[in-house]
């Protein structure tokens, strides 16, 4: 049983639930085939079986769940990401699957902290991390779930006011995330996530040079990747939020002044898609505003500020 809870978990890893659940009707008797067929449709069979093999089909069921959930961001999607995570985690233990419950606490992490529930998300991340540091010793293929968890972890410290903690294993992350995008070019977009993050710390913690040079290096990794697929533009308009807000700390107002208006731009284009960057058009007129006023342009400030509510008022009642 041990062989086949360990084939299943790779899947699992993989994403591929419905290949688990095959490679396990390929094994298991037949009488717990004849009832697994169509639990996807009708999970209540699972209830029926007893034993391990009941556990592992409910286990590739919230497997299952927990993809189809992911599609779905409103705050019932992610409550049910979360419901799906915990249960998998759980059931991963009783079958002492190591390597399953590493998975499926880390979707928890991420959906509890969507939520809100740093608490719960850490508790979650801190037995993930603990986990995993003994799967990578042994095997390197686990390192990119390492850093998911070293750069989410890592995040929620910052936010929680440990900054000196959040960023040992924010640099830890990257160190991980620089080593995978070498050898992987899949592992980029990754990499810049945790460059955006650190350099948003340092600004924080005023060590204005590596938040400089960490913002750069984001910026150009996505301006790569948004060649290949637009949908990084997103990511991109972030960065350049974010390096434009540590250049106006600097007084660099026209480097300021540029990314801003470039990011407004590509938030401009996504909301004619999806009304939902409307807040974030709202959020850069506001910054613009606030460099403005700096710049002494109290026209154009006042403009910004305006539309800034004007957006706002819009986004909220649409």
């Amino acid at each position: 049983m041990r062989d086949v809870v360990k084939e299943i978990a790779e899947l699992i890893r993989v994403g591929e639930p419905i290949l688990a659940l095959n490679y396990v009707l390929s094994k298991a008797p037949e009488d717990v085939r004849e009832k697994a067929k169509n639990m996807f449709d009708d999970p209540q069979v699972i209830e029926e079986i007893e034993g391990e093999w009941g556990k592992i089909l409910a286990l590739i069921y919230y497997s299952h769940m927990l993809k189809v959930s992911s599609r779905d961001m409103s705050r019932k999607g992610i409550a049910g990401q979360a419901v799906s995570a915990l249960t998998g985690a759980k059931l991963s233990r009783q079958l002492e699957s190591e390597e399953l419950e590493a998975i499926f606490l880390l979707s928890g992490g991420k959906a509890l902290s969507l939520m809100g529930m740093k608490d719960r998300a850490e508790i979650c991340y801190v037995k993930a991390e603990e986990i995993l540091r003994r799967l990578a010793r042994e095997d390197s293929s686990w390192l990119k779930e390492l850093s998911d968890v070293l750069n989410d972890l890592g995040i929620i410290y910052v936010e929680s006011g440990d900054k000196e903690k959040g960023r040992s294993l924010l640099e830890e992350a990257l160190e991980i995330r620089r080593e995978l995008a070498k050898s992987n070019p899949a592992f980029k977009p990754m990499l810049a996530q945790t460059l955006n993050n650190l350099a948003s710390l340092y600004k924080d913690l005023r060590i204005y040079d590596k938040s400089d040079e960490f913002f750069a290096e984001a910026e150009g990794i996505y301006r790569e990747l948004v060649k290949e697929n637009e949908d990084y533009k997103v990511d991109l308009a972030v960065v350049l939020c974010n390096y434009a807000s540590l250049l106006r700390v600097l007084k660099e107002h026209k480097k300021s002044e540029k990314m801003y208006l470039e990011a407004l731009k590509i938030f401009e284009e996504l909301a004619e898609k999806n009304e939902f960057y409307k807040s974030a058009i709202a959020d850069v007129c506001m910054y613009l505003s606030g460099l403005y006023k700096d710049m002494g342009d109290f026209e154009r400030s006042k403009e910004f500020f305006e539309r800034a509510n004007k957006t706002f008022a819009e986004f909220a009642t649409g």
